[in-house]
């Protein structure tokens, strides 16, 4: 299970996050939804211990993320909103180094590259931007982690290799791996999302199953995208 527990991270500029509680229960999926600037990244990267919050409690399985970062980065897979990998290494290599890494064999990486069709004998500079996010990926979720952290997963992912990447997702939460994703787009935590989160100017505006949402949404005769746009401009009004 993941738990956020009034997070209150600041930056110098004064952004950052404001008391920030979320829980995601294992097997669950959870969108965290928000434009650029509302605070997901920073969000994840406090859950990952790459920022020190000024307050609050953060965990994963009941290990402590900030006071026990090696022990938790253990059970935890994790995709960046802007993943920087080797150059000059190919697929295969980085498969092999990340599964060295966490004594696992290249087995399931391998078979996930298969799926997501991706030439593992290409170094990394010879790859498109989606097929970067495809090896991004397949690192995160390698070692088939009790959790897993995705910052903008679907970013540059082709139509037909979301669809396989939500499919691996389905499969991870029906193992009970406790999953959170961020995206700024409604329709993509649709396919996927037990429940969703809002974030807006660092402040969490809404927390709810995805069915009470897209149930509301049905009642007024809106399109999700739609409902989504109004009740962000209302929150901002």
């Amino acid at each position: 299970m993941i738990e956020i527990s009034n997070l209150t991270m600041r930056y110098k500029n004064g952004k950052g996050v404001g008391d920030i509680n979320l829980a995601v229960d294992n097997g669950e999926v959870k969108g965290l939804l928000g434009p650029n600037g509302a605070g997901k990244s920073t969000t994840m990267r406090s859950l990952m211990g790459f920022l020190i919050p000024s307050e609050g409690s953060l965990s994963i399985d009941g290990i402590n993320t900030i006071e026990n970062p090696v022990e938790a980065k253990k059970i935890i897979g994790y995709l960046p909103g802007d993943p920087q990998l080797p150059q000059n290494l190919n697929s295969k290599s980085l498969f092999k180094l990340g599964a060295d890494m966490r004594a696992q064999t290249t087995d399931y990486a391998m078979e996930l590259a298969e799926k997501f069709e991706l030439e593992v004998d290409q170094t990394i500079k010879e790859l498109s931007k989606g097929n970067r996010q495809k090896v991004a990926l397949i690192l995160a979720v390698l070692h088939k982690p009790k959790a897993l952290i995705l910052d903008e997963p679907t970013s540059g992912l082709d139509p037909f290799h979301q669809r396989t990447f939500f499919e691996i997702i389905k499969e991870f939460a029906n193992n009970g791996a406790a999953i959170l994703l961020s995206s700024h787009i409604i329709s993509e935590v649709e396919k996927v999302a037990d429940s969703m989160a809002v974030l807006r100017d660092g402040a969490k505006i809404y927390d709810e199953s995805y069915e009470t949402f897209s149930s509301k949404a049905a009642e007024q005769g809106e399109d999700l995208e739609d409902a989504f746009f109004k009740f962000y401009e209302r929150r901002e009004g």
